[in-house]
């Protein structure tokens, strides 16, 4: 454990010297001290995820902790490496994305000392075994997210997010408290072992104490319908703030659910079903409301609640196959859904990355805006193009991988002999199809609208293409895409032991199911690279000593490219919208030309969440009519506000006085 709290120390300090150093100091320190956090971190997690073995640390500590023990096992290591990765590679892109606020001094001090706080604080998180620990990391983690969302917060709506955001995670974590504060009463203890000891006595309590947890940690990872808070904060953020929260924060929902699953043991068919179905709502929820949007950020948070369904439904899948005795669909929901954490961790933050790249050269995240990048951020656009085709599951890239798991899996349900497990995996796999087939419409439109063609407003200047602070996190999260895409296998020694502790008495099937999962896979990529490789080679033999010209189709009296003759995404997105107006609300704006010669018309569509139409919007319309009720204490007059204070005085004493 010596090297973890090396590890964790240099990571916190290094925010504190970053946060205190002058100039172009805090970004140096800043990458330094997480790409050391990383590298001291890496020999205990690789230990533990090749080799199984456990890495403990117990102190004892005051009530109200008690015993606290850090363990480092396979599920902690898992995330850990994650949490590291992830954090350096932000750290390394604001080396150029933060130079645009190198005058504002002090917010760049409170943006690093933040963004070590949070990668501190989740790296605590997934190792502590202590509920009060656990929580206060958890605040911790909140805090510090809240205020790295609330950089910017001279602006007006991210001021607004900002504070939604810190509402949203501090009623989720009053699930937590409630579920944490129960079972430490129950077990007499806050440590997690006893925890255990509990859900194993009374079946009964852990349904009740798994739904407390999975609003808790629902509300962190983003499922449906605890999402809203999503799509505020990331547009909200600065970009590499973006990418982390995304790609590394809200897996520690995923973490936290996990974690109570290994505590609890074999869950009761009901509650496998609910997890399912509602990551199955989320994954299709969250892919058609990201085709909806225009603010590239917006889209790409709205697309992080559909990979949480997809996570969702494959831990849906292992929690059925716990709780019908199936060991192959235990281990193939699990191994998806820890792909898919690993996978969306990978492309969700190359797109934040490159999304970050446009707004910094173009000055706007509105695709209505962009056009033609490709021309002047070629490398952008290109891993842009990568990470798009893994997110839609396309093959030969890591997103098709953890998709593949799940289909496999859900058509391994299919042979079940309970008709529950046959229905939900039919629906699962026409679910998850359609959720893939609205991710390849979504990212096509936003990468067709955004980098290719002609620019549809004048640029202010020709942007350029990004530096290689910011080319090279998005270039190595790049190729870990494309090499488990193409050679699946290479996740399996560092997957055995995470879905082994998970699956239980079905890890003897681990080796057996993924091995006959991805044999086919690798073979059949292969197979499709030797093709393209054969007919590249035929093409230049035929085209040998032959003059190669370019010419354009016939145009049909078209002769200059413009932005007119370009699909907009929302003329893209128009018929596949027309069909889900009964779960995609939109308030349009309508100016109707006027006259002969009108001067101007305009038609605007604006899409708006369903669950903040139908249960948020109202519930908060409920409250400020109740808190609206007491404005007159607010009245402007101290001898009032002396009363008040008076009368507040005589109720303690005479509560005092009854009480003796």
């Amino acid at each position: 454990m010596t090297l973890v709290l090396a590890g964790l120390g240099l990571v916190f300090s290094g925010g504190a010297l970053a946060a205190l150093a002058k100039g172009n100091a805090g970004r140096l320190i800043s990458t330094i001290t997480t790409l050391a956090s990383f590298l001291l971190l890496l020999p205990p997690i690789y230990s533990v995820l090749t080799g199984g073995e456990t890495r403990q640390m117990v102190l004892q500590w005051s009530e109200p902790a008690g015993m606290v023990r850090f363990v480092i096992d396979p599920l902690a290591a898992f995330f850990m490496f994650i949490i590291a990765l992830g954090g350096w590679l932000s750290a390394f892109y604001s080396m150029d994305y933060m130079r645009a606020y190198r005058e504002d001094a002090q917010g760049l001090s409170a943006y690093y000392f933040f963004l070590h706080l949070l990668i501190a604080s989740m790296l605590v998180l997934v190792i502590v075994q202590n509920a009060f620990v656990f929580l206060v990391a958890w605040e911790l983690m909140s805090l510090a997210s809240f205020f790295l969302v609330s950089f910017e917060n001279g602006k007006e709506e991210v001021r607004k997010a900002g504070l939604y955001y810190l509402v949203a995670m501090q009623a989720g974590a009053a699930f937590l408290i409630a579920a944490f504060a129960f079972m430490s009463f129950k077990a007499g203890s806050m440590d997690f072992a006893r925890f255990s000891e509990v859900f194993h006595q009374d079946a009964g309590l852990s349904l009740w104490m798994f739904l407390l947890f999975f609003v808790g940690f629902g509300a962190k990872a983003g499922f449906f319908p605890l999402h809203t808070w999503l799509p505020l904060a990331h547009p909200a953020a600065p970009s590499p703030v973006s990418a982390i929260l995304s790609g590394v924060m809200i897996k520690t929902g995923i973490y936290g659910l996990l974690r109570i699953l290994l505590l609890m043991g074999p869950p009761e068919k009901g509650l496998a079903m609910m997890v399912f179905l509602v990551s199955l709502v989320s994954g299709l929820f969250g892919v058609m409301n990201a085709i909806a949007q225009r603010d590239i950020k917006k889209l790409l948070a709205y697309s992080s609640i559909e990979n949480i369904g997809i996570i969702g439904m494959g831990i849906g899948l292992g929690m059925l196959g716990q709780a019908y005795g199936q060991p192959g669909l235990t281990v193939l929901g699990f191994s998806g859904a820890l792909l898919h954490v690993f996978n969306h961790f990978t492309f969700k933050s190359v797109l934040f990355y490159g999304a970050g790249v446009v707004y910094a050269r173009v000055h706007t995240r509105n695709i209505e805006d962009l056009g033609g990048l490709i021309r002047f951020m070629p490398w952008t656009a290109t891993l842009f193009l990568i990470a798009s085709l893994a997110i839609s599951g396309l093959p030969a890239l890591n997103g098709f991988v953890g998709e593949f798991a799940l289909y496999y899996g859900m058509a391994t349900g299919l042979l079940s002999a309970s008709p529950g497990v046959i229905l939900l995996s039919l629906v699962g796999i026409a679910g998850l199809a359609f959720i893939g087939v609205m991710a390849v419409l979504c990212f096509t439109n936003v990468f067709g609208v955004s980098f290719l063609g002609v620019n549809r407003r004048p640029f202010a200047h020709a942007p350029g293409e990004a530096s290689g602070w910011m080319l090279l996190p998005m270039g190595l999260l790049s190729v870990l895409i494309v090499l488990i895409g193409l050679y699946p296998p290479i996740t399996f020694p560092f997957l055995q032991q995470v879905v082994g502790s998970l699956a239980g008495e079905a890890a003897p099937a681990l080796r057996t199911e993924l091995g006959v999962l991805y044999a086919p896979v690798v073979r059949a990529i292969g197979l499709f690279a030797l093709i393209l490789l054969g007919l590249f080679l035929l093409r230049s033999w035929m085209l040998r000593n032959k003059r190669i010209a370019v010419f354009k189709t016939w145009d049909c009296g078209y002769q200059a490219p413009g932005s007119r003759f370009q699909y907009t995404a929302s003329s893209f997105a128009a018929p596949f919208l027309s069909l889900t107006r009964a779960v995609l609300p939109v308030t349009r704006r309508l100016l109707r030309p006027q006259g002969l010669f009108p001067e101007d018309a305009s038609f605007e569509s604006r899409p708006r969440d369903l669950a903040d139409v139908v249960l948020f919007s109202p519930l908060l319309g409920l409250l400020r009519k109740f808190f609206g009720l007491f404005t007159w204490i607010q009245s402007g007059k101290t001898q009032r506000y002396i009363l008040y204070g008076l009368v507040f005085l005589l109720l303690v004493i005479i509560w005092i006085v009854g009480g003796g």
